[in-house]
């Protein structure tokens, strides 16, 4: 910012300018009841601390035009602190932003009505220029708050993320807690909750999580991403989980493989979906096709059950890989509902060949699968 000389006495420009501050009251209480009626974001500032705040930096404004000098550093810093003032009632940046060209148009007009029929008439658009010029400088400070303020508030935010994640994923903090940290992260600790997951790998590098909280917030609802180990968790109220699956693999890729928990009620619940979602995810495919645990609920429960269920289908599953036709045509048996001739019809075969071929299966496993017990032992065998 660059001013010429400073203005000596009885300049015409430092004349209007010092005639402006006799009427600052009237003035700054004028500018401040148009500032509230023009952005009403300003009613939750108290009106008295506004008015404070106008007529001090009009009053500086005022003398730095007079004399043709940039703002102090002493006057930034004020003007620092007002900003300050003004995110914590959480007044946006562009509504504080709006009030310096308020004023500075207020001002303009009062400054060329009152230069009218003075020296000063044909010389007061030289004020234009820096009028404007300390409207940028306390833009700046102010850009630079907010800027800092949002740093803090996201670096605050992802840690009440990270924690939030953790406490649902350990269980051991007191439920108190974990619902005080769900209402600052805007959930509501007694609604439903859905989780979803994919790998972590491809969220490690930097700021891809980030990009995906971002995503995530244009979806309408609330979630919260985080990292649990070898995973990435997200967590949603009142979200569209297919919306939230499309954004997910948009980031991740169109191989990510993504699970999705059932929607459950309470802080319980959160905890219970994660568990659906990390389940539904081992079972998953490749193709960046979510897989819901309400699909494969059957095989997502067994999967920490392998080693200790594995006797139960071992002739299962040898017989299978030995004999392929038996075992598709035991999985179209179970898709046709139980129906000899609804199998027959999907594999194009006789329904005496079908009813065969069960016969095949029943001698060659010991399981039966025309029973219900035999049926589901022998379709988790084969594609567990």
């Amino acid at each position: 910012m660059t001013f010429s000389a400073v203005r000596p006495d009885g300049d015409p420009l430092r004349l209007l300018c010092e005639s402006l501050q006799s009427r600052i009251e009237e003035l700054s209480n004028g500018f401040t009841d148009d500032i509230r009626r023009e952005i009403p974001s300003y009613a939750v500032m108290p009106l008295a601390e506004q008015r404070e705040t106008v007529r001090v930096r009009l009053g500086a404004v005022l003398r730095g035009l007079a004399l043709g000098v940039e703002p102090t550093a002493e006057q930034l810093l004020e003007v620092q602190s007002a900003s300050r003032r003004r995110a914590y009632y959480g007044l946006p940046a562009q509504d504080v932003l709006a009030t310096f060209h308020l004023v500075a148009r207020g001002l303009w007009d009062e400054l060329r009505d009152v230069a009218r029929g003075t020296a000063a008439e044909d010389t007061a658009i030289e004020l234009v220029a820096p009028l404007w010029l300390w409207v940028q400088a306390m833009s700046g400070v102010v850009a630079d708050v907010y800027a800092d303020e949002a740093g803090a508030r996201y670096g605050r935010e992802a840690g009440l993320r990270q924690r939030f994640l953790e406490l649902l994923r350990t269980g051991g903090a007191p439920r108190e807690q974990t619902a005080e940290i769900a209402r600052e992260l805007g959930f509501d600790p007694d609604g439903e909750f859905q989780a979803l997951c994919t790998p972590a790998s491809v969220w490690a590098a930097e700021g891809r999580l980030g990009l995906l909280q971002r995503a995530a917030q244009q979806v309408p609802g609330r979630v919260s991403c985080g990292l649990s180990g070898q995973l990435m968790v997200a967590v949603a109220q009142r979200a569209d989980p297919a919306d939230l699956v499309t954004r997910v693999i948009k980031l991740a890729g169109d191989d990510a493989p993504v699970g999705v928990g059932l929607r459950r009620p309470g802080l319980a619940g959160a905890e219970m979906s994660i568990t659906d979602a990390e389940r539904a995810l081992v079972v998953a495919g490749q193709g960046g096709r979510a897989t819901s645990f309400e699909e494969v609920w059957l095989r997502a429960s067994l999967v920490d059950s392998r080693d200790r269920l594995l006797p139960l289908f071992a002739d299962v599953r040898r017989i299978a890989g030995e004999q392929p036709q038996l075992a598709e045509t035991v999985l179209a048996f179970a898709d046709a509902g139980l129906s000899l001739a609804h199998a027959a019809d999907a594999l194009r075969i006789h329904p005496n060949t079908v009813a065969y071929r069960l016969g095949q299966w029943h001698k060659l496993t010991g399981t039966d699968p025309r029973t219900f017990t035999g049926l589901l032992r022998s379709v988790v065998g084969i594609t567990g």
